[in-house]
């Protein structure tokens, strides 16, 4: 698969695709245009040290995508929590989708309901 030569609609449906191999969605990890990264992110067959890469970008909207994606490990996702935290601005969506992930630990979400309750209750 080229992608050098696919289009950039291509490469948002290669990258949402969960059929999509591992090593092509690890060449779309790092594409210049944040909705490229934003479908890797929410992609359940992206691997984790893809996402851990992903949970910092500089768009939220990547950021949040990682926080949905189902297959992200506990770890992750506390990670992702603490570089949110410690961001100047905290997205609340971002926030609000890491409270509701399945695989956050009960103690982060006592975290977060201790610090931005308002937010997320």
């Amino acid at each position: 698969m080229n992608l050098q030569n696919m289009t950039f609609t291509d490469k948002n449906k290669v990258a949402q695709n969960p059929s999509t191999p591992v090593e092509v969605l690890r060449k779309l990890a790092p594409n210049y245009h944040w909705q490229v990264r934003m479908y890797v992110a929410k992609n359940p067959s992206t691997p984790e040290d893809v996402l851990r890469n992903l949970a910092k970008d500089e768009d939220w909207g990547v950021r949040g995508n990682v926080a949905q994606n189902p297959k992200v490990s506990s770890k992750l996702l506390v990670m992702q929590f603490e570089y949110e935290k410690s961001l100047r601005e905290p997205r609340k969506y971002i926030l609000r989708a890491l409270y509701a992930h399945k695989n956050l630990p009960l103690f982060a979400k006592r975290v977060i309901e201790t610090l931005f309750g308002d937010w997320v209750l």
